[in-house]
């Protein structure tokens, strides 16, 4: 288990395959991969407008892994958020805030370590989300709260499909 990283890519290959024939009057839906953002390292996403629009309100769920590594630890985190997408014509501003369960442990030469927590989490992403459906991509930072720290440059790209 060293070595998880064409779980995801075959995951996601996958998805964009089955979801290819699929295009709604509206796309108001997505799946993403995230590189850094609100899953802190890596995370995969499912992204859904509550309206039938693409611009308006809306919120995600993903959940992230980073394992192996020379000191054998794992860090899973799983990215809650509300968002609301301010633009139109596939063009939008992504404003969120949520949180984000992170799971760590690791063995540190014979010595275990364990931790779980909650932090708090925010977006400012410029999104493009075509209304038909199709390629997405967003770029953006993605502040976070963690123990009382306050870390305002953390970065985050996704790309993906909107259906």
């Amino acid at each position: 288990m060293k070595n998880l990283l064409p779980i995801p890519l075959f995951f996601t290959v996958f998805l964009f395959s089955v979801l290819q024939p699929l295009r709604a009057q509206e796309s108001n839906k997505a799946f993403y991969v995230e590189l850094g953002g609100n899953g802190l390292f890596f995370s995969a996403n499912y992204d859904m407008r509550f309206g039938s629009n693409t611009a308006g309100p809306g919120a995600r769920i993903g959940i992230g892994y980073v394992g192996g590594g020379s000191a054998d630890g794992s860090v899973v985190t799983v990215p809650l958020m509300i968002n609301h997408f301010l633009g139109n014509n596939g063009k939008y501003f992504e404003i969120g805030a949520g949180i984000t369960y992170v799971s760590a442990q690791a063995d540190f030469v014979g010595d275990d370590f364990s931790d779980s927590e909650f932090w708090a989490t925010l977006s400012f992403m410029y999104r493009r989300h075509p209304t038909d459906g199709g390629f997405m991509w967003k770029v953006g930072i993605t502040p976070v709260i963690a123990d009382g720290i306050f870390i305002p440059y953390w970065l985050g790209v996704g790309l993906g499909y909107a259906f």
